[in-house]
Formats: structure tokens, C-alpha cells, sequence
């Protein structure tokens, strides 16, 4: 089983090989890379007065003195080669550069592939950057080394990489196909989405997509199926999406009231009326939860009456 997953369709070249002698700020310098603009919150930087010929945004790549100027007090990572050309992003905020800033969640099932691979790498590593200053072992000031890859203690030398946190995702049907969707505590009012958590220390992630379908709503589940992977770069997580049948034909959940505030099994012509009315919210078309979702329903999920749910 296949799914159509938003933010890895591109065919970007890491070009691992470059890594370790590649310095991107000698190449922005020299015009010898396209140079994208990402920011520590999960936003891309949009060309305002471009699109592809499907009309969709794509993002804004600077030349010149502009990308020169967008170094100045930033970091800049060599995020591989794409349409022949290398690409360098450059980590900065959203004052210093005036744009169209949108967040990878709300574009990135627009961008073309290529464009949503850049973007979920960028962002990826912009993540790792701002939350690794300091070296785990001495406590000392770390310097960013392999254009970007990795992080080199300036006291003990010790070498860091980036990480991603491994996580399951589950949609769980019931033996009438209808689907389980959870209310989180923290979500926004109506907002629904299929069980998702963390891999613990020593666990499968088999293990831990019946370990949080019992803990968070009382359901007991048959053999988890593996079905894609999707990194989500908004927390550092490798999310491993999986369905599953319940146990028993038409359990009742169980919400665990803290995490979770409540959580039932909708059918297709219960959550299209739930949809539609405004009565609950689907995750959006970029997360793995909404391509795990849409796959069950068989075609794109509704929107609310305000057009929500659409991206």
C-alpha cells in the first residue's frame, strides 16, 4: 500500500559526498546556489510574483546581493542539489526578510515536490540548529561543521548529528470500517485527529501503536499493519503511520481524560456530516494523519461551511 505523502514526493540529491567540504556561505557568495529562506517557527519564505504553471506557490529563491545580504548574523545549511543546481538555506526571521512567509503545515501539499523536499529539510535542520547550542558532554559552545550536518564541540570535540524522534500514527477501524478519531486536550475546540505517540526506550513501534491505542482511549487492537513513513519536522518526529483493526467488532472508547478529552468511530456518511457541519476539523493535507485519513475515505475530506479543513 502506497500513500500520497505531501512533503516527501521530491527528487532532491543530498549529495552526502559534498558535505564535508562544501561551505555554503562561499557559495552564496560566489552565485553558485539557489537560496531559500526558512525560519526557526516551521515558515518558508513564497516568491510573491511566481507560481508554477498549475498556479500552486513555490518558493522564493534569492541571487545576488540579496542572498548576500540575507547571511549577515544568520546560519546557512547546504540542503543538496535539485534541478542541477545546489541549494543553501538560510535560517533568519521573519522581520528581517519581507515576504510572504507561510508555515510548511499550510503549503506544503501545494508546493511541488521538489519544493516541499527543500522546505521539510531546511526546516528540519533549522530545528536541530536552534535547539542544539551546546554540547551534551562539557556544556561548551558547539560549531556547526559539514555545512550544516553535523555540530563539533569547541572544548571536547565531540560530534553531534541530527535526530529525529521515532513516532507511530494509526488509523484504527472497527469491523464495521468505521474510523477512530481523538480529541486531544490541547487541540483547538473540534479538532480531530487518528492516535499518534511517541516509540519509547526498548519498544518496537509495533508495540507502542497497541500500547497508545490502549492507553489513550481504552481499545484493544489486532496486528498493526506498517504502511508509509513521513518526517514531520514541528518537534524533530519520524512519523511511522500504521492501520489496524479493533480487537473486538464495535468497542466503545475509553477517552484516558487527560491527554485525550474524548474520542468515538465515525463512518464515511457520519464524518462527512461532521465535517461539512463544522462540527469537528480533519488535520491538514500536508500531515500523514490526513493522507492516512483521506486513503479510507476514498477521496479528499470535506471542508467546513467557512471553506476550513482545506489546508
Amino acid at each position: 500500500m502506497s500513500l500520497d505523502l505531501p512533503l516527501v514526493r521530491g527528487h532532491v540529491d543530498p549529495a552526502v559526498a559534498l558535505r564535508e567540504s562544501v561551505a555554503p556561505v562561499a557559495l552564496v557568495r560566489a552565485g553558485e546556489a539557489d537560496v531559500i529562506l526558512v525560519d526557526g517557527a516551521g515558515f518558508v519564505l513564497l516568491d510573491e510574483a511566481e507560481a508554477s504553471p498549475l498556479g500552486v506557490p513555490v518558493l522564493r529563491r534569492l541571487s545576488g546581493d540579496e542572498a548576500v545580504h540575507a547571511l549577515e548574523g544568520a546560519t546557512a545549511s547546504f540542503i543538496g542539489v535539485a534541478r542541477g543546481r545546489s541549494v543553501v538555506a538560510i535560517e533568519t526571521s521573519r522581520d528581517e526578510a519581507r515576504g510572504r512567509w507561510e508555515h510548511l503545515r499550510a503549503v506544503g501539499w501545494q508546493l511541488d515536490g521538489d519544493d516541499a523536499a527543500l522546505a521539510l529539510t531546511a526546516l528540519a535542520l533549522a530545528g536541530w540548529h536552534a535547539n542544539y547550542r551546546f554540547c551534551p558532554r562539557c556544556g561548551a559552545p558547539v560549531q556547526l561543521v559539514s555545512g550544516g550536518w553535523a555540530a563539533r564541540c569547541e572544548t571536547c570535540d565531540r560530534l553531534e548529528y541530527p535526530r529525529q524522534d521515532p513516532a507511530i500514527i494509526v488509523l484504527v477501524e472497527d469491523h464495521d470500517g468505521r474510523v477512530l478519531l481523538a480529541h486531544n486536550a490541547l487541540w483547538r475546540p473540534g479538532f480531530v485527529s487518528i492516535i499518534a505517540g511517541y516509540v519509547e526506550a526498548g519498544e518496537s513501534p509495533d508495540v507502542t501503536v497497541a500500547r497508545e491505542v490502549a492507553e489513550e482511549v481504552g481499545v484493544e487492537i489486532e496486528t498493526p499493519t506498517y504502511v508509509a513513513t513521513q518526517p514531520w519536522p514541528f518537534g524533530r518526529s519520524q512519523m511511522m503511520g500504521y492501520r489496524a483493526r479493533t480487537a473486538s467488532p464495535r468497542p466503545t472508547p475509553q477517552a484516558d481524560g487527560v491527554e485525550i478529552e474524548w474520542a468515538r468511530f465515525y463512518s464515511r456518511d457520519e464524518l462527512t456530516h461532521a465535517l461539512e457541519s463544522g462540527e469537528i476539523s480533519a488535520p491538514g493535507r500536508a500531515s500523514i494523519a490526513y493522507a492516512l485519513l483521506r486513503e479510507w475515505y476514498g477521496e479528499e475530506l470535506p471542508s467546513g461551511p467557512d471553506g476550513a479543513g482545506r489546508n
